[in-house]
């Protein structure tokens, strides 16, 4: 799968939640992308820019559902398996919303580590993270949400976390990995 692929399976997804008719009559449902200015505005946010690859992603595409995507690894570290059903944008929606994704995930409890951001989510509350800084930026990591680390001993970072997979060395290898999960 290629980015274009992805967001053609996200626009068609948006689709098949309207009916025939309101499609004839009003035309595809989707949110149009972020301009460069939200995009930078978020990226002062978050404390850093955006993987490139990402980035231009982003530029092309506000997120959206997804119909049941499965990433089936190898990886960088084994097999793993994560399937995709949100992909955050600059949206209002809080399920889609890469700032609502931030303050609940970093915001006064910090859950997954400040290195990373939220991109993406899969039905059991687990997110696809992608690395903004140091040695993790641009890969792609799967955070296991019912597996935290001890906060005692956790010191905020990746290494340390405990609950923290890297899936995938870029976000282009991420998004090639991904399939329609068959039923």
């Amino acid at each position: 799968m290629t980015t274009d692929d992805l967001i053609a399976a996200l626009h068609a997804t948006a689709d098949r939640a309207l009916s025939p008719l309101a499609l004839r009559v009003f035309g595809p449902d989707r949110t149009p992308p972020p301009s460069p200015a939200q995009v930078e505005a978020f990226e002062a946010e978050i404390g850093a820019p955006l993987p490139d690859e990402y980035r231009a992603f982003l530029l092309h595409c506000n997120g959206g559902n997804l119909d049941w995507y499965q990433f089936d690894g190898p990886t960088p570290e084994g097999q793993w398996t994560a399937v995709v059903s949100r992909v955050g944008g600059l949206r209002d929606e809080p399920h889609l919303s890469l700032r609502s994704a931030r303050a609940s995930y970093q915001g006064h409890e910090v859950q997954i580590p400040r290195a990373l951001v939220w991109i993406m989510g899969d039905p059991g509350g687990n997110a696809i993270c992608l690395g903004l800084t140091g040695a993790h930026r641009g890969r792609v990591y799967f955070w296991v949400h019912d597996e935290g680390p001890d906060p005692d001993s956790w010191d905020g970072a990746v290494e340390t976390a405990g609950n923290v997979v890297l899936l995938a060395n870029s976000f282009t290898d991420f998004v090639a990995g991904l399939r329609a999960r068959e039923e």
